[in-house]
């Protein structure tokens, strides 16, 4: 839904987060290729969830404030994803709000790993079949 109203108000289907990689497999040889669907999908997911999950949500505010512990660790997942638009922010922050859910339920960051990785496989398979 966010991302239909990105493309209503900005014009633009996709966040420019998603263009980059787009452009990237574009440009990239084989090898590249390869490269970079590994690291989109299990590189980047184990070292975004150690990061805000696994240091950023517990460092800041006591146990018991999981609001704030959630809101912060999704905004800054959403900050590095270099959006420029707010809906494209949202959607990162919405994600980030599903996993540091996930976290703070099960306190296992495997669940969240595993969730950050599925969302990275229907992403990535999204950007290079259509």
């Amino acid at each position: 839904m966010l991302l239909a109203l990105n493309d209503l108000i900005y014009h633009q289907s996709e966040t420019p987060n998603n263009q980059m990689i787009r452009e990237s497999f574009m440009d990239a040889n084989w090898i590249v290729t390869v490269l970079l669907i590994v690291e989109i999908i299990l590189i980047a997911p184990i070292k975004e969830e150690l990061i805000f999950r696994g240091v950023l949500f517990n460092l800041f505010f006591s146990p018991n404030r999981i609001v704030l512990r959630t809101l912060l660790s999704a905004s800054l997942f959403a900050t590095v994803h270099a959006t420029d638009t707010v809906f494209g922010f949202l959607l990162y922050a919405f994600s980030g709000i599903v996993f540091a859910t996930v976290y703070s339920k099960t306190g296992k960051l495997q669940n969240t790993i595993a969730l950050h990785v599925l969302n990275n496989i229907v992403g990535t398979l999204i950007i290079l079949l259509f």
